[in-house]
């Protein structure tokens, strides 16, 4: 969802820019309803879909867990999605106005344009170059949208979905500019006559997209290693927990898991499981055995079974298992003893 938003806004924040730098510098307007009908509904469109159907990235657990009452799109967003717009927006409008520059004989100005002759046909072909441009360079935001911080070259054939996107918006593109009639009467557009001048300079918009877009993801990426950024004390109980972990034998493959992410997770009855579990309060909280534990001195939130686990002084014992208290909002470990083929601990309450 965030993929998609962050797409659909950007390349309408840089198609808005874009006209209101075009009114408000007296240069044509850069494109005509219909044109700005296609775009959004035709051009722009299956790109978008398929970035609602991304699959998630392999990377995602080492991220901590976001707020329930975080917003969908957090600031960081917005930084990314109005930078990406400005790119866009910057890109075409020089596109445009070298192509009015090239296709009316200098001429940039509307009151300029209009007195030259055949200047319709003309101020066709420069807005017909800033039209493939502006598809072309969406197209390359689509991909570089499919991650906000790792490079679009990374895993780019990973949704195929948007490699059948990415040839739809190509073929739609191609009859807008190419069809008969199609083209020149109801779009306003001329393929044929901008000459090969004219789809090189198009090829222009797609590449500085390319490289800016990329750029932009340094200022995003610091965005958001400073809002996962952990705090002192929680960095600090983060730590203290993985060092908890490993004295009481957790194996390697859940530490990692723990101490990446702290997320619920579950190997199988033979090997370690993580349960969610409540924080404890006043030491009643989890039971090994049937029996309630208690936090008696040492490290606060530690609960000790069975043999004292290193980093605890004390606590009630049971026959089983060791458990310690471990993670945020209260993960529990629970080692399992030898031969043992289910835990031994449990949540209770």
């Amino acid at each position: 969802i965030q993929k998609f938003v962050a797409f659909i806004m950007s390349v309408h924040i840089a198609e808005v820019t874009q006209i209101f730098f075009c009114i408000a510098t007296g240069i044509p307007v850069m494109r005509t309803p219909l044109q700005i009908l296609f775009l959004i509904l035709v051009t722009d469109l299956p790109p978008a879909v398929a970035l609602g159907i991304e699959p998630g990235e392999k990377a995602i657990l080492n991220h901590p867990p976001r707020p329930k009452n975080d917003p969908v799109v957090p600031c960081w967003m917005w930084l990314s999605m109005v930078l990406n717009g400005v790119v866009l927006s910057v890109v075409i409008i020089g596109v445009y106005v070298v192509s009015l520059m090239y296709y009316c004989d200098g001429e940039t100005f509307q009151s300029n344009i209009e007195k030259l002759d055949d200047f319709e046909n003309k101020l066709m072909d420069a807005r017909t170059v800033a039209f493939i441009s502006l598809v072309w360079s969406e197209n390359v935001r689509s991909y570089s949208s499919r991650s906000f911080d790792k490079p679009i070259w990374r895993d780019v054939f990973g949704n195929p979905y948007m490699q059948r996107a990415f040839i739809v918006a190509q073929l739609c593109l191609y009859i807008a500019v190419l069809m008969p009639y199609f083209s020149e009467r109801i779009l306003k557009l001329r393929g044929i006559a901008i000459g090969g001048a004219g789809w090189a300079l198009a090829l222009a918009g797609p590449l500085c997209s390319l490289v800016l877009c990329e750029a932009c993801k340094l200022a995003t990426a610091r965005q958001q290693r400073r809002r996962w950024g952990l705090s002192s004390f929680s960095l600090a109980r983060h730590n203290a927990d993985d060092r908890r972990l490993l004295n009481v034998g957790v194996d390697s493959a859940s530490w990692q898991a723990i101490s990446s992410s702290h997320a619920v997770f579950e190997k199988g009855p033979a090997s370690t499981k993580l349960m969610s579990a409540a924080p404890l309060a006043g030491g009643g909280g989890i039971g090994c055995n049937g029996s309630s534990c208690s936090v008696a001195g040492g490290e606060p939130g530690c609960c000790c079974c069975s043999a004292v686990a290193p980093g605890c002084s004390g606590g009630e014992k049971a026959a089983a298992a060791d458990c310690c208290f471990a993670g945020y909002g209260g993960d529990v470990v629970c080692k399992l003893p030898p031969g043992a083929e289910e835990p031994a601990c449990h949540v209770s309450g």
